[in-house]
């Protein structure tokens, strides 16, 4: 039974032989003070992870150019042909495993899968200081791709989970911007990284291997802050929890049967759904014609 010192509105009240028992009501509304104040809990315990994973996705796949430059391409005789392969060699399983991953987030929830895709491409990313030949050089490329695929879908889904859609736009944004910001802070890294000679490693391989340790502690830090669901987030109280809760079946306006998250099962019906629809098609050819271009140029 939800506290009505959270809410407010009416409820429909059934009366049984024992208790009064309350139905949801979705046109119940939280009180404005308790909405902001679980919104903040979330920005700051939650976003701030998420905007460090994000960062370190765009350095981890982009140190290859950087890595160009200080020598990479030299000591792996690779031409222009076959750097561009590298290149493209990453986004095969980054594309094939995106959507598929979604369900990975659900089953083993986005507060350990998160991180261990983080973990898992910051491996790989310290292996690839140690290849010594092209074909070293586009395995590790593919597996990264395939460890990096399905962070952008997770980290949507994710944020699904606690904030209500007319927040979630502003929200993705945020993480969003550290993308950006990942050019300026990598190439900085990667030039100090650089100078680093040592036991045979010479320039280029520093800038994988410290990167790649780097970004395998600071997954092994998120798994223990990332909460699963509002239901678990520690950061709440008892009431907010509830509260948070309530709210996303608000939002849901009585869509889900189910009424916490971890408890909402997976089906076909709503892949179809999403994948049919003539807004997801249309935003997805447009997201292709804008990201093309920038892609051609960094490359």
């Amino acid at each position: 039974m939800h506290s009505n010192l959270f809410f407010r509105g009416l409820s429909t009240k059934e009366k049984t032989d024992h208790d009064v028992t309350i139905t949801p009501d979705y046109d119940e509304q939280l009180e404005p003070a308790l909405d902001q104040r679980i919104t903040r809990s979330f920005d700051s315990h939650i976003i701030p992870w998420l905007f460090g994973i994000w960062l370190l996705a765009f350095i981890d796949r982009s140190n290859i150019g950087n890595s160009r430059i200080d020598g990479l391409a030299t000591d792996l005789k690779l031409d222009g042909n076959k750097f561009n392969i590298a290149l493209t060699v990453f986004y095969i399983p980054y594309i094939l495993v995106d959507v598929p991953s979604n369900w990975l987030v659900k089953h083993f929830g986005a507060n350990h899968y998160l991180p261990g895709l983080l973990i898992s491409w910051g491996v790989v990313g310290m292996c690839t200081g140690f290849v010594n030949d092209y074909r070293g050089l586009l395995a590790c490329r593919f597996f990264l791709g395939l460890c990096e695929g399905g962070l952008l879908g997770g980290m949507i889904l994710y944020l699904s989970m606690f904030y209500r859609r007319h927040e979630l736009l502003f929200r993705i944004g945020l993480v969003y911007c550290a993308a950006p910001l990942s050019g300026a802070f990598g190439g900085l890294l990667a030039t100090g990284l650089a100078n680093i000679r040592h036991n045979g490693y010479n320039r280029w391989p520093w800038i994988f291997i410290v990167e790649g340790v780097i970004t395998i502690a600071y997954g092994l830090v998120v798994i223990f802050f990332l909460p699963a669901t509002p239901s678990n987030a520690r950061f709440l109280t008892d009431s907010e929890r509830d509260a948070a809760v309530h709210r996303m079946g608000l939002d849901a306006h009585g869509a889900s049967p189910e009424s916490k998250v971890e408890s909402e099962k997976f089906s076909w019906h709503w892949v179809r759904m999403a994948t049919l629809n003539v807004n997801t098609v249309l935003q997805s050819l447009n997201f292709f014609a804008i990201i093309t271009p920038t892609f051609l140029v960094a490359a």
